[in-house]
């Protein structure tokens, strides 16, 4: 606006302003309304100070309008700020964990740009604008869509039910790159049978194109097996998996079953933490032995068994210092205590210093451990498919040598595990088995198989070499095509041509180079079938590791808690997924101050966290544990240890062993758990751990 006449301030007219009347009353309008504000020192008492700017030319002096209390006041409309912004995450429920979010940092900058910007209305936020950034994403997500004719895809589905048995089914387009929601379907409104199931997945493949489409992954359950062979009638080429985690979740559960002993000793186990947990006065004797915080099992079928296993195992000897103090006895003999909270606490006294309780944990553990070092290898992405069949007969193998001396025992085990999971019925990962070039390498041929089970290349298995050619015959119906492809694959086998040459002979056994980029790097003489290997190596194996990272289920629960309609719940879940897989592609999600930043570390809940669920979910799995050594390298043998189990008389003395028991905690002190297991430490200075 210049300066008054007479006056000389060093500042001109703005040559805009000075050619246009209305932008000067504008502007005029503007001073006056912000000078009428409290504690606004007005402009013409403002102090004109000198500060230094570099720019093009140089350093030169700038002239700023600085009010004598703009500081003060500057920090103290910062501190108001904040506090309307933690008001209102308190106020709605909303997690502090979302100030991570790059999403949040990228709205606040927009709204600071923007002076004056008032939020949407509810109505046009659920509606117009809902919708607009659907179409937005959708647009964005074009780059991960260009993959699906070289990588495909796999439709995997997956569901829930409230607690009002309200069935939703999502479905994903899943591969190496990544799980994108394509949709979900809320089955109250129409009728949840096998035909319309696979009625809703003809349709979802129809969308993205059924030659993108490898395979369908489901769940085991009757209804999405009969929907599978319904979609097979129309699409033969496309296979059908069960879901990995839950396969072997099932098996687990079938072992289990077949095993009575194993049961009671993880009901015995989890009756021990709960006691403990629900009772003041014990957690109180407990955490004065040791330095670990005990903590509720959570609902995670998957992994309740093993980490409560392994934990209770890990602090024995400070259970057994706890229940053999003097308060106790005094908390357990109190008179005015209830009669049925003695009994069980009597029941837990006597499970810690019972020497079979502790046995039967450590052979339980041998059982179950090599089967939840699976889970862990299925519960990942990338092009994992090709070593499913390796791995689980790598499975087998740990348990036979932990069962060595009770073969009755591993081939109940052995059937539990073949009625589930089959070669035979595997087409998919036996060809994927049989692409993947270090299961040809000679070097790791030589390396022993747990088992005392003998290495042999994919192609001299006859189980997998039928099912890998049965699998590149159904996936080209076209006989020449067919033959083109089985002539190649021979050349793979037989490394011919290319594939006999010494750098792919390296790079087989290469740990920096996947087995996409072996077959991208070696694959050109045999395009057809690179083009085979691409499709099948990039599958998907399950779809746990689809949601749990995302809180997905979370996310719809409360869009259905709210009675929202299916067409808006599908909307919100498919910004909310592919919004997270988008953000998955940039280096920030991996370093820096949004790293993770989907994720809320502060919930409590190993299965709504997935960091607390990588740092605990499979702890002491892939080291060399003392105290899993203990239990796999016991000096007693398996006959013994099976023995004590089932309480058969023996020569041996077990009084003297409790007693010997009993002296060693007593004189060797508590060694509070902390032998190779990720912690966390609360404010109150106690080591977290999760059961």
């Amino acid at each position: 606006m210049g300066h008054k006449k007479g006056e000389s301030k060093g500042i001109g007219y703005c040559s805009v302003v000075k050619a246009d009347k209305n932008l000067q009353m504008q502007i005029k309008r503007e001073v006056e309304q912000v000078e009428s504000t409290p504690n606004v020192v007005p402009l013409k008492k403002s102090k004109l100070n000198a500060c230094s700017v570099a720019t093009s030319q140089g350093p030169s002096l700038a002239l700023s309008y600085v009010s004598p209390f703009e500081q003060d006041y500057s920090t103290q409309d910062r501190d108001d700020v904040d506090s309307k912004v933690v008001r209102c995450l308190c106020a709605n429920g909303i997690p502090f964990n979302v100030l991570r979010s790059p999403y949040w940092e990228e709205m606040v900058l927009a709204i600071s740009k923007e002076l004056g910007y008032k939020s949407p209305s509810y109505e046009k936020a659920n509606t117009i604008f809902l919708e607009n950034e659907r179409n937005k994403i959708d647009r964005e997500l074009d780059d991960f869509k260009q993959k699906w004719p070289l990588y495909g895809i796999s439709i995997v589905s997956n569901g829930w039910s409230d607690i009002k048995n309200q069935p939703l089914i999502n479905i994903l387009a899943s591969n190496q790159f990544g799980s994108m929601f394509l949709h979900a379907l809320d089955f109250v409104v129409v009728e949840k049978s096998q035909k319309r199931i696979s009625d809703y997945m003809v349709e979802t493949i129809e969308k993205v194109g059924p030659c993108n489409v490898v395979q369908l992954i489901t769940d085991n359950s009757i209804d999405c097996r009969a929907a599978s062979e319904e979609v097979a009638k129309v699409y033969p080429y496309i296979f059908w998996n069960p879901c990995m985690v839950h396969t072997l979740y099932l098996i687990l559960k079938d072992i289990i079953n077949a095993l009575p002993w194993l049961k009671q000793t993880y009901k015995t186990a989890k009756s021990i933490v709960k006691y403990i947990l629900y009772h003041s006065q014990a957690v109180d004797i407990f955490q004065s032995f040791s330095k670990l915080e005990l903590l509720k099992v959570t609902a995670i079928t998957y992994a309740s068994h093993y980490i409560t296993l392994y934990l209770l195992l890990d602090i024995r000897e400070s259970l057994t210092a706890a229940v053999l103090s003097d308060r106790w006895e005094f908390w357990a003999t109190f008179p005015n205590i209830d009669e049925k909270i003695k009994l069980h606490g009597n029941d837990v006294k006597e499970a810690v210093m019972s020497e079979n309780f502790w046995v039967a944990v450590q052979l339980a553990l041998s059982i179950i451990r090599p089967i939840y070092k699976m889970i862990k290898f299925t519960d990942q992405d990338g092009p994992i498919i090709g070593e499913v069949c390796d791995r689980m007969d790598n499975m087998l193998g740990e348990i036979r040598e932990n069962l060595r001396g009770r073969e009755d025992m591993y081939m109940i085990l052995e059937e539990k595990v073949f009625i589930r999971w089959n070669k035979r019925n595997v087409p998919l990962q036996c060809l994927a088995y049989a692409l993947t070039p270090k299961y040809y390498d000679e070097e790791y041929l030589q390396i022993p198989a747990p088992g005392g089970r003998k290495r042999c290349p994919p192609d001299q298995d006859d189980e997998i070499f039928d099912s890998a050619v049965a699998a590149i015959c159904k996936m080209h119906p076209n006989v020449d095509h067919q033959d083109i492809v089985r002539v190649q694959f021979l050349s793979f086998v037989e490394k011919k041509g290319k594939f006999s040459s010494p750098v792919a002979k390296r790079d087989a056994r290469n740990p920096k180079i996947n087995v996409l980029q072996w077959w991208k790097f070696h694959g050109g003489d045999t395009k057809e079938l690179r083009d085979v290997a691409f499709k099948v190596l990039s599958q998907s194996i399950s779809s746990l590791s689809v949601d749990r990272p995302w809180s997905t289920y979370s996310y719809i629960r409360g869009a259905k808690r709210h009675e929202l309609n299916s067409h808006r719940a599908d909307d919100l879940a498919y910004v909310h997924s592919n919004l997270r897989l988008l953000s998955r592609f940039s280096s920030s999600y991996k370093y820096g101050p949004h790293r993770k930043w989907d994720v809320n570390p502060e919930l409590p809940l190993v299965d709504e966290s997935a960091l607390q669920w990588e740092d605990l979910c499979f702890m002491g799995l892939d080291d060399d544990d003392a105290l899993l050594k203990q239990a796999s390298h016991s000096s007693i043998p398996i006959q013994e240890l099976l023995r004590i189990i089932e309480d058969i008389p023996s020569s041996n003395n077990q009084n003297g062993e409790q007693s010997q028991i009993t002296s060693s905690v007593r004189t060797g002190g508590v060694r509070g758990g902390q032998a190779g297991i990720t912690s966390r430490i609360d404010p109150k200075g106690k080591t977290k751990k999760f059961l």
